[in-house]
């Protein structure tokens, strides 16, 4: 079908994508190599370079495209309609934006996160707050010019989960705060103590281990590679350019080995997606809910488990000889250890939902107006206390532990919930669908597990909305039953 309204879309779409991609190269290399001086120059880049990529998508005649696109008709399951759609949604929300408020939000989110940094590394919230504070005041500009139904924070949750609302997450986290209480009563850490696998690992065998095992699970080197930063993250800078960044502490190695195995499951969605057409929506992930099932999916359900140890401890005492003093069996132990402790990112899997609970109701609070930046570190410290009963010792294993609220992410926080919700319910269908894929996990054989993934999600990207992919895949929208379960049966039977 020829419509010259889609064709213009599409080359326009290609435009802002590479546009988009450059200032991606920019901040990677911004959160691992830039040398500390060179920050506020790097915000006047991505400032251009962000307002260049709205406007180009901004500018009226996108508008006539996407209404000549709409009344040519495309099939409604084509992804040709697809497009459209996601277009026609991005549009809209984009065009209520001025390109000065883009260029301001740019340019403050990168000061942000370079006085995160310093902040964090000095554990001084009072150091961040300023830019917090503004951070804040013009996610609020924007969210006056999007509007909202409900609440001002289902503005946000629309660029991350499109569709979900405040409303709906409310009784999702209620129900696993119950469950996750009651499994956290019951779940015993065996003896098994915080130190329990503290040894001395040095970082160049903590790289060689998580390069074998993210090659193993499939992720192809000849189109990413891992480098080292202080939060870590995955970014796709282009159609075979997939990055992984990690951190390490060298009397902890599952620091850097989870956290590589979360962002491989990132990059092993980004390398499935569609290659081709460059830069249209159904060549993009659907959303974070969905990213965030694929890197919980292989970190929890594939790397953390006994069979996995029994599979890798040789090589792992090959490139980290301290291990040696571990059997499989206590490795598996002491990576399944449960016990509430300060960092989202280290936690375990059963307190790891009320980490995210946390920040969901702290984000909410801030953006309702219900809580004052000065108020944020007291604010999350007694909830803390609540959840977790423990004390916050410091900002930096408190209030500033994360990056998000640096780049301006409100909103994002949820996803990761989502994420484990989606990810127990796709584990689930995939060991009814794939034959024997427990055992082929043991032998080291992730391949079918991965094939899997690619048909029912991967090659997907954005063409069906995220409740329409679960569907697909698991013949259900997404579940909590499934997430509650599988804790359950893992951990406190």
């Amino acid at each position: 079908m020829n419509c010259p309204g889609y064709k213009k879309l599409s080359e326009r779409s290609r435009e802002v994508h590479l546009v988009r991609s450059t200032a991606s190269l920019l901040e990677w290399d911004l959160e691992t190599y830039i040398p500390p001086n060179a920050a506020a120059f790097r915000a006047e880049q991505l400032s251009y370079l962000g307002t260049k990529a709205h406007a180009l998508f901004t500018k009226p005649i996108v508008g006539h495209w996407i209404k000549e696109a709409e009344d040519f008709g495309f099939p409604a399951e084509s992804l040709e309609a697809a497009n459209v759609r996601e277009w026609r949604r991005t549009y809209d929300r984009a065009v209520k934006i001025p390109n000065s408020l883009v260029e301001k939000f740019e340019k403050a989110r990168i000061l942000a996160y370079d006085a995160w940094i310093g902040a964090r590394a000095e554990s001084n919230f009072p150091k961040f707050r300023p830019h917090l504070e503004k951070i804040i005041t013009l996610v609020r500009k924007k969210i006056d010019r999007w509007g909202f139904e409900e609440s001002p924070y289902d503005a946000l949750l629309e660029d991350y989960e499109p569709g979900i609302r405040a409303s709906q997450l409310k009784p999702v986290f209620a129900e696993l705060r119950d469950a996750l209480k009651d499994i956290l009563a019951k779940a015993s850490a065996s003896g098994v103590s915080e130190e329990f696998l503290d040894g001395h690992y040095p970082i160049s065998g903590q790289q060689a281990l998580s390069k074998e095992i993210a090659e193993a699970f499939g992720y192809d080197f000849r189109s990413g590679r891992i480098d080292t930063t202080t939060h870590p993250f995955m970014t796709t800078l282009g159609p075979y350019d997939q990055r992984i960044t990690t951190r390490y502490n060298e009397k902890r190695f599952e620091m850097s080995l989870y956290g590589t195995m979360h962002e491989t499951g990132h990059a092993l969605y980004e390398q499935g997606l569609p290659k081709e057409p460059v830069g249209v929506p159904t060549s993009d992930s659907v959303s974070l809910g969905i990213h965030e099932s694929q890197s919980r999916l292989w970190e929890n359900h594939v790397g953390r488990t006994t069979q996995f140890w029994h599979l890798w401890h040789a090589t792992a005492c090959n490139y980290l000889p301290d291990l040696a003093r571990y059997s499989p069996d206590d490795l598996a132990r002491g990576v399944q250890r449960v016990a509430p402790s300060f960092i989202r990112v280290e936690a375990d899997e059963v307190t790891y939902d009320l980490h995210v609970l946390l920040r969901f109701e702290i984000e909410l609070e801030l953006i309702e107006g219900r809580l004052k930046v000065k108020d944020l570190p007291e604010a999350w410290n007694s909830k803390f206390k609540e959840l977790f009963d423990l004390k916050v010792p410091d900002d930096r294993r408190g209030v500033l532990q994360d990056v998000h609220w640096s780049h301006g992410t409100f909103g994002y926080s949820p996803t990761y919930t989502l994420g484990n919700l989606n990810a127990a319910q796709l584990i689930n269908a995939a060991e009814t669908q794939v034959p024997d894929l427990g055992a082929q996990l043991a032998r080291g054989r992730y391949q079918p597990l991965l094939q899997w993934l690619r048909e029912k999600v991967h090659q997907h990207g954005r063409h069906y909305l995220p409740q329409d992919l679960m569907c697909r895949a698991t013949g259900e929208t997404t579940q909590g039953k499934y997430r509650i379960e599988y804790l359950r049966q893992k951990y406190a039977t």
